[in-house]
């Protein structure tokens, strides 16, 4: 999927220990679309201590293109999930500036969806997660919901594809009828032909029946042999496509070393400051602008940078990213091996590298 830009995922989740739970479980079988570089998620969760968390929730709330809202009893009890938080995403959804897909967790009144006019529900059929047995069917078929949202946010061929993708069907569908209206005219005639030769002279069978009959059968013969390529070109065409191995291959994804930063506190607060040592070229920040970037930013390589497969950034490396490159950020973490004594804190992101596409 040619991705135009790394959608931003929302949850927006109620405080209860299950909901939580489940939240968890669907990141998680969200992960794929994080490794393809195609979307990155975000949940409070991930509010740095000492921040405002309603400012840092409205923040990344306006700034995402989906929004998860994850409907459980708890969530509708609660007063700032149901009447701040749906509301003001509801109000980015009619302003088509974000993407509203409802998540039903658990059974409840059918009332809520007056609340959601023309928002897609998950899992299908809107049947709660809960129902499902074993859970894992209704997370992945919500994975498979929410991918598709995103390829629509992201490939601007989409709607073309999908409609080639149905002409198709259709298509394959008639060559079905004909092929299996043919094989029925053909075993008639088939079996008529081997009637003994009296019975064809006693009904004054004629020659132009027989090359009519004759005809169907080699026509059938043919219809079959197309039939089979239909199917070949069926699997080809409306198969969904290896998307992480396409990703891999023009957009790798792996770790690189950004930086330093002070060694001030035990998170990595975002924009921070890389520390900037000129007379270490190998201390100096592989990134500009030189500061912790957050999930889904795209930054400039500032001087080659090796791309490795390994979170530990001891394998092997892939590519080479050279100076000027962009890159988008996926995750940061900080080095697991600290120096002792150190002022510093070593910084590492997983990144995957631009298309031609990505946004400036």
């Amino acid at each position: 999927m040619p991705a135009t830009k790394v959608i931003k995922i929302f949850f927006c989740c109620s405080d209860s220990d299950q909901d939580k739970k489940m939240r968890q479980k669907l990141e998680n079988h969200l992960s794929p679309l994080k490794w393809e570089g195609i979307s990155t998620t975000w949940d409070r969760t991930m509010i740095i201590p000492g921040k405002d968390w309603k400012s840092e929730i409205d923040t990344n709330l306006k700034r995402a293109d989906i929004i998860l809202l994850l409907i459980s009893s708890e969530f509708i009890a609660s007063n700032y999930h149901w009447n701040v938080l749906a509301k003001q995403a509801m109000e980015q959804h009619s302003a088509k500036t974000s993407r509203v897909i409802t998540i039903l967790l658990s059974p409840v009144d059918n009332h809520w969806k007056e609340r959601f006019p023309k928002v897609k529900v998950l899992p299908k059929n809107g049947r709660p997660i809960t129902e499902w047995n074993p859970y894992d069917k209704a997370f992945a078929n919500i994975a498979t919901g929410i991918r598709e949202v995103a390829e629509e946010l992201t490939d601007s061929t989409f709607f073309i594809k999908k409609l080639l993708h149905l002409l198709w069907a259709i298509v394959i569908y008639v060559a079905k009828f004909v092929l299996k209206a043919f094989i029925s005219v053909e075993t008639v005639i088939f079996s008529y032909l081997l009637r003994p030769s009296r019975y064809r002279r006693r009904n004054r069978v004629s020659n132009i029946l027989v090359r009519l009959a004759i005809f169907l059968i080699v026509a059938g013969i043919f219809i079959r042999f197309i039939y089979q390529k239909l199917n070949i070109l069926n699997i080809s065409l409306l198969a969904p496509k290896p998307t992480e191995n396409l990703t891999k291959s023009v957009n790798p994804t792996g770790w690189i070393w950004i930086g330093m930063v002070n060694k001030t506190s035990s998170s990595l607060p975002v924009r921070q400051k890389l520390v900037l040592q000129p007379s270490n070229p190998k201390q100096v920040p592989s990134i500009e602008p030189p500061v912790i970037p957050s999930p889904g930013t795209i930054v400039t390589v500032r001087h080659e940078v090796n791309l490795i497969k390994e979170k530990s950034l001891s394998g092997k490396t892939i590519v080479k990213f050279k100076k000027g490159e962009k890159l988008v950020i996926l995750k940061i973490e900080r080095l697991s091996k600290i120096v002792k004594n150190s002022p510093y804190i070593r910084v590492k992101a997983q990144v995957r590298k631009c298309n031609s596409l990505c946004n400036k």
